[in-house]
């Protein structure tokens, strides 16, 4: 009876037919719809879909940060926001980042809109008018499903809409849970249907500030695929078929990653201290540009966007209050005198640092492995690489804002920057972007058997003209046992002045058998392909650490780092090494913007039986300054953590709602 009752609070709080047949509160379109006339209520209902995934959005952030080790509950915390930080008990509706009819009120819509739409309708040129439409519908619902085991564990699953009470008393969950376990049987054969189906465009909508393009808002199927092989996988063809999603998707929208997001460090002549410049790389949080196609040189790929004011829509600043931000949404309207029924009306929304709303701050951990970082830098070509001293990984400088405010009462605050920090974004949540998808890539393929080819991901980028060459049948002379020389045929692995030249020969081999994820041609160049011109994640922040270093981020060093020998220790060995650095980068890379919680479940089950151990250690480490000599796992703040999430898988999870 108590399954049975959970289940009906569950999809009865999700309302039975649940309307999704209005979206006048969403975004508004400025484009023309001329081509889906005869489909408008499908229309309606993909949008109304789509402005139910915005109640997802802050939730996503918070409840993806708030629990892993990039972030510490503040004195100013709520009860709520600090119980789900330190794992204590919380309930289903303490507050509303904890609302799991949020997540059935979006599936509940897409099961609705499948079974009304008439996905085989096509027009006079005999295409499917409802393709793309549909196609977005089935990712959103596998995403929306993926966030529930992530956060939830274990969940009810249902394809069919809810019409009636019969359906909620003949609902069995013993027969139908989602878990990580059965993701990918469950949730991929919809989906790879429609894995080649291009992205619907409705062209921009105005949020009240600024032109949202509509292609910003959709979820790739390729890159939803991906996310689920990799959180699901189960053997190393899981591993491969995610990284062929996350493969495909890079070489058909532009796979070069952007240079322009990156951030410089220098030490200053006159202070001798080390100063930051070049924060272009927080633009990424607010692109309004379309990703659609391989000339696209931007980052974000799939926002949540937020309204600028409630007359345009949902208004997303509950995560840049939680992160310290007061805001104020405004609206203004312009007419000339005589001629009212001309005015217009914008909106926008403003964000100040004020202590008392700072609930999470960026951790201990999080800013002692930016300290850790070694940043590169050459004065002159000729001269030797160094390290800058004191420089540290030059992107928290372009997220963490570091507030003084004496007037205020507060000084030398860090509040955690992401959403506010060139200003309120109106395209945070980032659900995707370029690099996020390059480091999944890079965690695919180091599981799929290739080590050297992910930290090139970090170290270098990937593009042909960065690997060795092997050339067959190269004449060469050797001398035989008369002491003449002949001549023979040899194949030669040239590793000479290629960045990549720390690939093993067997690596490389293997690599070629598997042109469907491991083939880099021009599309992993610059635009263009002309010219070999892509970068290193680790290069946003720590400057020349692709092409000039040879003395500090280098592969053999790194797996130093971890204890692995080059060349002497085994696969696994160097493969969980570069995991490891993966989980860094990801770290430094694309914190507190929701994703690393499920990034720490998810590695966690790539490493089997030591992953408990793995994932405990990580959270109960946020408080770490990496003091000499100082052993944190002695400490009570650690085993506190530690402790509770060793002892049992079911503390990483929230609560499902249980009545009697």
């Amino acid at each position: 009876m108590k399954n049975k009752s959970i289940i009906c609070a569950l999809l009865l709080a999700c309302g039975i037919g649940v309307s999704t047949t209005s979206c006048e509160d969403m975004l508004s379109a400025d484009s023309d719809r001329t081509t889906h006339t005869n489909a408008q209520d499908s229309l309606y209902g993909y949008w109304g879909i789509m402005k139910a995934v915005q109640n997802l959005g802050e939730r996503y952030v918070i409840l993806g940060e708030a629990r892993a080790d990039l972030t510490y509950a503040t004195s100013s915390a709520a009860d709520t926001i600090s119980n789900i930080a330190n794992f204590k008990m919380t309930n289903d509706g303490d507050c509303r980042y904890l609302e799991v009819k949020d997540y059935y009120t979006v599936i509940n819509s897409c099961n609705n809109y499948l079974a009304d739409v008439d996905s085989l309708k096509t027009n006079s040129f005999g295409s499917k008018i409802m393709e793309k439409e549909v196609a977005q519908v089935l990712a959103v619902r596998a995403w929306t499903y993926l966030q529930l085991v992530n956060n939830y564990g274990e969940v009810p699953y249902y394809t069919d809409p809810i019409t009636s009470l019969d359906f909620i008393d003949k609902f069995d969950f013993s027969k139908n849970k989602l878990n990580r376990e059965n993701l990918i049987s469950k949730l991929t054969p919809a989906l790879e249907a429609y894995r080649n189906v291009a992205l619907p465009n409705y062209g921009n909508y105005n949020n009240g500030a600024k032109d949202i393009a509509s292609t910003l808002t959709m979820f790739p199927v390729k890159l939803v695929l991906g996310d689920i092989y990799l959180t699901g996988a189960l053997e190393q063809s899981h591993y491969e078929a995610a990284a062929k999603c996350y493969y495909e998707y890079l070489k058909d929208n532009g796979a070069y990653l952007p240079t322009q997001y990156t951030t410089s460090a220098r030490r200053s002549s006159l202070t001798g201290e080390v100063f930051y410049f070049g924060n272009t790389w927080t633009g990424a949080f607010n692109s309004n540009l379309s990703p659609v196609g391989s000339s696209y040189t931007g980052e974000a790929i799939t926002v949540i966007p937020s309204s600028a004011g409630k007359l345009y829509g949902t208004v997303l600043t509950g995560v840049a209050n939680v992160f310290g931000y007061r805001t104020n949404s405004t609206m203004d309207t312009d007419s000339e005198e005589g001629n009212e029924s001309e005015a217009t009306t914008s909106a926008s929304v403003t964000a100040f640092p004020d202590p008392t709303y700072r609930q999470l701050g960026p951790s201990q951990q999080y800013l002692s492995l930016c300290k850790a970082q070694q940043y590169i830098i050459q004065e002159v070509e000729t001269d030797p690489v160094e390290a800058l001293r004191d420089a540290g990984d030059a992107r928290q400088a372009a997220l963490v804002d570091v507030t003084t405010n004496s007037s205020a009462g507060f000084s030398s605050l860090q509040f955690i920057g992401k959403p506010c920090y060139s200003g309120f974004s109106y395209t945070f949540p980032v659900i995707y972007r370029k690099a996020l998808v390059w480091l999944r890539y890079a965690e695919a393929i180091n599981r799929a058997g290739f080590p050297s080819y992910a930290f090139a991901i970090l170290k270098n980028g990937l593009c042909n003209d960065y690997l060795p060459v092997l050339q067959k049948d190269v004449e060469q002379e050797v001398e035989n046992e008369d002491g003449n020389l002949d001549t023979i045929l040899v194949d030669v692995y040239d590793t000479i002045n290629k960045p990549c030249y720390y690939i093993p020969r067997a690596e490389y081999d293997k690599a070629q058998l598997k042109e469907s994820y491991m083939k880099f041609t021009s599309e992993f160049t610059i635009m263009d392909g002309t010219q070999a011109a892509n970068i290193g994640v680790h290069a946003r922040g720590c400057g020349l650490v692709g092409f000039a270093d040879s003395l500090y981020y280098t592969y053999g060093n790194k797996l130093a780092e971890a204890g692995v020998v080059y060349g002497q220790s085994t696969l696994a060995d160097s493969i969980d090494a570069v995991e490891n650095m993966i989980v860094d980068e990801l770290a430094l890379e694309t914190a507190w913007e929701g994703n690393r919680y499920p990034d720490l479940l998810r590695i966690a089950s790539h490493k089997g039986d030591a992953g408990a151990h793995w994932f405990a250690d990580k959270i109960a480490r946020r408080g770490d300054p990496r003091e000499p000599g100082v052993d944190y796992a002695e400490s009570a703040e650690y085993k506190a953590i530690y402790d509770y999430l060793k002892a049992d898988k079911k503390n990483w999870y929230l609560k499902l709602p249980s009545y009697k």
